[in-house]
């Protein structure tokens, strides 16, 4: 048996190995191909170590010109985004400017998109509050002034000149229904406006896709998982520009089924801020949202205009994000008709395509106009813009 083994082996039956001149040369010939191929290897690893640093080095940069933010923001403490020591809530770093040759944005005391306000009003004045997320504070908007808060403001005043008029932009990005609650009760209620608009935005859409992952069933063993810091936009760049591939077409068992979402608490939320509103006093409009892409639009259309929110909300693919949307809109619509409050059909009045959005649900300059001038004319029909 060992005969065999060592006939396999090369071995001569004695176990002992004698090496040739020739093959000691030979070994002395492999220790330094060997020793070449662990350099080469470390070159290519080395080059891309730096390579990639160098793109998200040119990624900060091309952000903090663009936006005004970037991660030397993060390193001085200077983000666009603080929490309120006082009620809890995410705002905009208070009293600031934070510049972008894109977009620069200036913050009141309050830590809001919006001019200065004061609970003190002068008699007479008009005073409306706008509650959303980042389509309400003009994600994408240049200016303060070119959001819809800042041009509804703008057509009000023109219509009544000879009284104060005030729209507050208490849109914060990233807000859900909840954190909506929470800046209504917190902030914009103490300042005793006459009407609110809620403009609610589908950022509880992430809820849907977080409820719906599948828990493993033993815990993971082995070396734990990488995460990798949320401000690395070489990181992030990649995952947008590769949203087509990771979505389309759709797997089996990987998309969550729009039908089977359990819309009553995005209900209750919605009864929470018209029960909030009418307990201060203050009348309150629901609109419903707008978005880019429509399912009667050219698919190659809709699948282009819905990158960022196919982006989101991974779970959902494109026909369920259009039925998704509706069913959030016919939340909406339901609840304002149960409990008897004026409802705008905003996705009605504005309708979609790249001349009146940026991306998904983010409006451009000509959307942001349009969505000014139909809450304006709404205000006006319903006499809710007072007399």
């Amino acid at each position: 048996m060992l005969t065999v083994l060592f006939r396999i082996l090369r071995l001569p039956p004695g176990g002992r190995v004698e090496i040739s001149a020739e093959g000691a040369a030979s070994k002395q010939q492999i220790a330094p191909r060997k020793g070449g191929a662990a350099r080469r290897i470390s070159l290519v690893l080395l080059s891309a170590v730096v390579l990639f640093i160098a793109l998200e080095l040119a990624l900060q940069v091309r952000s903090q010109l663009r936006f005004g933010q970037s991660v030397f923001n993060l390193a001085k403490g200077q983000t666009r985004y603080v929490q309120d020591p006082v009620t809890g809530l995410k705002l905009l770093r208070p009293a600031s400017v934070l510049p972008g040759s894109e977009v620069e944005i200036r913050t009141n005391s309050l830590g809001l998109r919006s001019p200065e306000v004061t609970p003190a009003r002068l008699p007479g004045s008009l005073r409306i509050a706008v509650v959303g997320a980042s389509t309400v504070m003009g994600e994408m908007a240049r200016s303060n002034e070119a959001t819809f808060s800042a041009l509804l403001r703008e057509r009000l005043q023109k219509h009544y000149p000879d009284r104060k008029v005030e729209v507050i932009n208490a849109g914060i990005a990233g807000y859900r229904l909840a954190d909506q609650l929470g800046m209504l009760q917190r902030i914009v209620l103490p300042l005793k406006p006459d009407l609110v608009v809620v403009y609610p935005g589908f950022n509880d859409f992430a809820d849907y896709c977080k409820a719906g992952r599948t828990p493993t069933a033993s815990p993971r063993e082995g070396l734990p998982l990488v995460s990798l810091p949320d401000w690395l936009l070489s990181v992030d760049a990649v995952r947008k520009k590769t949203v087509a591939l990771r979505s389309a077409p759709p797997m089996p068992g990987k998309r969550l089924d729009p039908a089977s979402i359990d819309l009553l608490p995005y209900r209750q939320r919605l009864e929470g801020l018209v029960t909030a509103a009418r307990g201060a006093g203050v009348d309150l409009v629901l609109a419903t949202n707008a978005r880019a892409y429509r399912a009667e639009q050219p698919l190659e259309v809709q699948m282009r205009l819905s990158e960022q929110a196919r982006y989101f909300n991974p779970c959902f693919d494109l026909p369920g994000l259009n039925t998704l949307y509706d069913r959030h809109n016919s939340e909406i619509v339901q609840t304002a008709r149960r409990m008897d409050v004026p409802v705008l059909r905003l996705d009605q009045r504005i309708p979609g395509g790249q001349r009146y959005f940026v991306d998904a649900s983010h409006f451009t300059l000509a959307g942001e106009e349009l969505a000014a001038d139909e809450i304006y004319g709404f205000l006006l029909d319903q006499h809710l813009a007072g007399s």
